[in-house]
C-alpha cells in the first residue's frame, strides 16, 4: 500500500489516517512484525506477550484503516511498549514500518503515551537509543527529550560492531 496524500498534496498520514488502540496480547503478532521491520534483534510474539504482562506495562498500536469498498485491509503502522513504575516510565519499545517513518505515527504515539501518563500521575519518560539511529534521536528531540547519558557498547551490530546506547530523558 503506498503512503496516502495529506491535505496539503504531499506524501503523508493525516490525524484522521492514525488511529491509535491499546496493544494487547491479541495483537502480538502485529507487533512482533512491525518489530522485525524496524530492529535486527526484533522481539517474537511470546517476548511481546511476555512484556505486556508485566506489571505497570502497557502498549499502544497505530493503524490507518482499510477501506472496505475498495477491499484494502488496515495497514499496521507502528507500536509503543512501555512500562511504569510509580512516578517513572520506560519506553520499552518503539517503531514505526518503514513505508510509514516521518508521517507523523512516531509522533502520535508519543502524544498518546505523554497523556495516558499524565492521567496516571507520570512525571518522566526514560528510554535509550543506539547513537546511529538519527531518525529516532530527531524524533525524541523533537518531542522534549534530552539525553542524560550513554551507554559505551550497549548496542550490538550484527557485523558485531558495538554502538553506544543514548540515555535520554523527558519531564511531563
Amino acid at each position: 500500500m503506498s503512503p496516502a496524500k495529506s491535505n496539503d498534496g504531499s506524501s503523508g498520514y493525516d490525524a484522521s489516517q492514525i488511529v491509535l488502540v491499546p496493544l494487547t496480547t491479541a495483537f502480538a503478532t502485529v507487533a512482533s512484525a512491525l518489530h522485525a521491520e524496524g530492529f535486527d534483534d526484533a522481539w517474537d510474539e511470546d517476548a511481546i506477550i511476555r512484556l505486556l504482562d508485566v506489571p505497570g506495562a502497557f502498549g499502544i498500536l497505530a493503524y490507518r484503516p482499510g477501506d472496505q469498498a475498495k477491499n484494502a485491509k488496515d495497514q499496521p503502522l507502528g507500536f509503543v511498549l512501555m512500562q511504569t513504575v510509580l512516578d517513572e516510565a520506560e519506553i520499552n519499545t518503539i517503531t514505526v514500518a518503514p513505508d510509514a517513518r516521518r508521517m507523523g505515527v512516531g509522533r502520535a504515539l508519543l502524544d498518546a503515551v505523554k497523556d495516558r501518563l499524565l492521567a496516571a500521575g507520570v512525571t518522566r519518560i526514560l528510554l535509550e537509543v543506539a547513537v546511529d539511529n538519527d531518525g529516532a534521536i530527531a524524533l525524541y528531540r523533537q518531542n522534549g527529550f534530552a539525553e542524560i547519558g550513554r551507554r559505551k557498547g550497549y548496542y550490538a551490530r550484527p557485523n558485531g560492531r558495538k554502538v553506544d546506547a543514548l540515555v535520554l530523558e523527558r519531564l511531563i
